[in-house]
């Protein structure tokens, strides 16, 4: 009879994982439709569809970070109504297994499925989108109106600095001037130049003026890259974990109080996402449980989704409120996660 109870858990973390990896998948298909209507007003003769549609595919997956949780509930509670309407829940019920237990095992599967993708986002997607982003900016950049692409003006011990494009360590179309006592002393420019310790080098071919000596000519200029300047709201995610923990290593909180705050909320989100996702789909399991003629299997996983999305805006408003006040983000991000792991707990206790 056990054996039986492990082919059914097995069953159960099986289908609640391939249900979800369709349901991701589902989410990242309309994703892509809606970014190729978006991008459709941008196309010209330096970015045509083919090119359009390598950015879409390069960025989408990474992108599908967003609606990772979603898809783990959905896929959650499909595979247990179905298994519902089947009848193992019963069974597993009447062997001995509680309800949340049940939604536990449910859950494993979906949680394998995060795992499987954070890692994948972190080895993979994440470059893979950046690549994207670069090829696109680069193909842009070199049309006469340049709408999509920003410059970008960093300022150093004199040294003035324009990007357009950053990939890595990696700048493209790069202007360097030097000023002193008001006095412009040399300027430079190149299509390529690398990040170093302290310094930028160029790649040839580069041109360089110097207004003092016409004899000097330097590929490699003193200038210390402040990576703090490099980050924003909307590229942090884009960076890898790893980097980010370095930048959050160096980032002083009196200066740097926003980037702070804005890596911290990526970092432990990041972090806590699975156990994030466990305490939502464990809250919406329990309402999984009792009979079918209480209510529908179709109400029960709409009042479950309901239950996810007003879960994400508790989250962000608390997060946003810590912000706000200075205090702790980390405690901002465990709030809610203990907040619905005990309205779930109360939920089972009453089945």
């Amino acid at each position: 009879m056990i054996s039986n109870f492990g082919i059914f858990s097995r069953y159960l973390i099986q289908r609640t994982f391939i249900i979800s990896c369709l349901v991701l998948l589902i989410f990242i298909a309309l994703d892509c439709i809606f970014l190729v209507i978006a991008e459709m007003e941008d196309i010209s003769s330096e970015y045509n569809f083919n090119q359009l549609l390598r950015y879409v595919l390069g960025t989408s997956p990474h992108s599908a970070l967003t609606y990772l949780e979603g898809s783990c509930l959905l896929g959650m509670l499909i595979s247990m109504s179905i298994s519902q309407q089947e009848g193992n829940l019963g069974i597993m019920r009447s062997g001995g297994f509680s309800p949340l237990r049940i939604s536990i095992v449910s859950s494993i599967g979906a949680i394998g499925m995060i795992l499987i993708f954070l890692v994948s986002d972190e080895i993979y997607f994440k470059d893979m989108s950046m690549n994207a982003e670069v090829q696109k900016n680069l193909v842009t950049s070199n049309s006469q109106s340049k709408k999509n692409v920003r410059a970008n003006w960093i300022k150093d011990d004199g040294t003035y600095l324009q990007y357009f494009v950053k990939d890595g360590e990696t700048l493209y179309d790069i202007s360097i001037v030097k000023v002193k006592n008001d006095k412009v002393l040399y300027s430079t420019s190149s299509n390529k130049a690398f990040i170093l310790e302290n310094s930028i080098k160029l790649s040839q071919p580069y041109i360089f003026k110097n207004f003092e000596s016409s004899e000097v000519s330097y590929q490699e200029i003193p200038f210390e890259f402040p990576k703090v300047l490099q980050l924003s709201s909307p590229n942090i995610k884009n960076i890898k974990l790893t980097e980010q923990l370095g930048y959050l290593r160096m980032l002083n909180e009196a200066k740097s109080s926003k980037f702070k705050s804005d890596l911290e909320k990526n970092i432990y989100r990041t972090i806590l996402l699975p156990i994030s996702a466990l305490a939502i789909m464990l809250l919406a399991g329990s309402l999984m449980f009792g009979s079918l003629r209480e209510s529908a299997m179709g109400t029960k996983i709409i009042f479950g989704v309901i239950s996810g999305f007003v879960y994400g805006i508790i989250q962000d408003l608390t997060v946003s409120i810590f912000i706000t006040y200075s205090l702790s983000i980390l405690l901002a991000v465990i709030l809610p996660i203990l907040l619905i792991s005990i309205l779930s707990f109360i939920f089972y206790r009453k089945i």
